[in-house]
């Protein structure tokens, strides 16, 4: 005599509470989400929940590089101040701060964007190949963020609107490049890059003119301009923005001075460890700022070029297409 069944053996899979069978339950943390978040036109605030969901998805390595990349410019100044060379401490560090964490900056953002944009968007490339693809394309978001930032600064000088105009055109520029590679490329350039490495560097200059086009297209529309100003706001100023202050104000001298007399944190250890703190809040805050870029860049595409069919059609199984 067979076996009875229980009430909750007969129900639906997805009323049950259990996971599908032969599908595993789709978990928040290291791993990756087994299952692809579903990519729909989203407002301002599931935008913000869909880059969340994608930085949770690569929460290790994304930090654990990007705090790499961070460290450095944060322990610079304790490395030599303990050699006695404090003037030209104070000189780098003022530097730091103009130009030079520009650079972690644009890698972080490179880093994160690949990371982010495969667990969101399905794609196929594993985790260190995401991760070289994003070192990889960290000298060209230099540029692009040389473009965006230095360059359009006497814009905030004469008029502030021209400044966020600028800004909201650009902002999917970085994911545009990261995550489209070659595609920003016609067929024959590609072939050309292929065979000739020479041939590939001459086509940055070309992918990140593309990239910035393609961004402004994407964008412009009210709509867009509401979403984005959503984002930056919440994301930018509320969430990266108090993670910047945050890792400034451990840099500061007063404040150091002030954990040093009152707290009783004194010595080089201590010096190396708020500046170790400092270097995490970076890192989260460019963490951040990257997965928002991505998670606007990836709505764009769904609303101007459907890219949630896109995706759906390629993970349809082999001949279904043909029969459908």
């Amino acid at each position: 005599m067979p076996a009875r069944l229980s009430i909750e053996e007969l129900r639906p899979a997805h009323e049950s509470g259990a996971p599908e069978r032969g599908r595993p339950a789709r978990r928040r943390g290291a791993r990756v989400y087994s299952e692809r978040v579903p990519l729909e036109p989203r407002d301002a605030g599931g935008i913000l929940d869909l880059a969340l969901d994608g930085l949770v998805a690569r929460c290790g390595p994304s930090l654990g590089i990007v705090l790499l990349l961070w460290l450095p410019f944060g322990q610079i100044r304790e490395l030599l101040s303990s050699t006695g060379l404090e003037d030209l401490a104070a000189g780098i560090t003022a530097l730091s701060v103009n130009f030079l964490m520009l650079v972690p900056q644009a890698f972080s953002l490179g880093v994160v964007t690949s990371l982010v944009g495969d667990a969101l968007a399905g794609g196929q490339a594993g985790v260190g190949r995401s991760i070289l693809r994003g070192l990889w394309a960290g000298p060209a978001v230099t540029v692009m963020l040389l473009a965006t930032t230095v360059l359009t600064l006497p814009l905030i000088l004469c008029f502030f609107v021209p400044y966020v105009v600028v800004v909201w055109l650009t902002w999917a520029a970085v994911p545009l490049y990261v995550l489209e590679g070659e595609e920003l490329l016609t067929l024959r350039e590609r072939v050309a890059a292929r065979r000739n490495p020479l041939v590939a560097l001459a086509m940055v200059p070309r992918r990140i003119a593309r990239a910035f086009a393609r961004s402004v297209r994407l964008s412009t529309g009210w709509a867009s301009l509401g979403r984005w100003t959503v984002l930056a706001v919440v994301g930018l100023l509320l969430l990266s923005g108090s993670l910047e202050i945050s890792a400034t104000l451990l840099s500061a001298p007063e404040v150091r001075e002030f954990l040093r007399t009152d707290l009783g944190l004194g010595g080089r250890l201590a010096e190396f460890a708020m500046a170790t703190v400092s270097g995490f809040f970076l890192a989260l805050a460019s963490s951040v700022r990257a997965a928002l870029m991505t998670a606007f860049y990836l709505d764009l595409r769904v609303r101007r070029e459907g890219l949630d069919l896109e995706l759906s059609l390629r993970e349809l199984p082999a001949g279904a297409e043909a029969t459908s």
